[in-house]
């Protein structure tokens, strides 16, 4: 009796999981941002924050045109996701023949729309994380400690800023 409850609870679990694959099931598949340097936001997301890269595309001017949303412009994707799993919202950057940089920003407050994004990381991952910033010079602009948890404010290269969260340090 135990074999077949403990085999029901597996079957059940693994319907769960695998009702949560699809983009829909998800809600929010992807988050999308225009970069004015890919080399150096490509870096940035893969080298300070430790995403991996998950694709990319290119939509040409007659896409673009049907789309409506780029100005009848061809551009280019790179996709990029922080864990390995397939629930793993990515993460698009968007980049152009030329585009103009985003205006300087002081604070998340100053402008309505997406102004930061926020990743959740483990310990190992937030401590080597914290060490790549700190190598490479990245200012950080905000650290909170609390018991529950430690989070960090830095800015990419277009000056989005980027939210870290991480467990508290003990």
């Amino acid at each position: 009796m135990k074999t077949v409850y403990i085999s029901l609870l597996l079957v059940l679990f693994l319907g769960i999981v695998r009702s949560q694959n699809t983009a829909a099931d998800l809600g929010v598949a992807a988050i999308g941002l225009v970069v004015s340097d890919i080399e150096k936001s490509e870096k940035f997301y893969t080298q300070i924050i430790g995403m991996s890269a998950a694709g990319a595309f290119s939509l040409d001017e007659e896409w673009s045109k049907e789309a409506g949303a780029s100005g009848n412009r061809p551009f280019s994707v790179k996709m990029f996701k922080i864990k390995e799993v397939a629930s793993s919202t990515i993460l698009k950057l968007a980049y152009f023949d030329k585009v103009a940089p985003r205006p300087p920003q002081t604070g998340i407050d100053v402008n309505a729309g997406v102004n930061y994004l926020t990743f959740h990381l483990s310990m190992d991952d937030f401590k080597s994380t914290v060490d790549r910033i700190k190598k490479a010079k990245i200012d950080i602009i905000g650290w909170v400690k609390r018991d529950a948890y430690q989070l960090l404010f830095i800015k990419d290269p277009d000056g989005m800023f980027v939210e870290l969260v991480g467990p508290p340090v003990k």
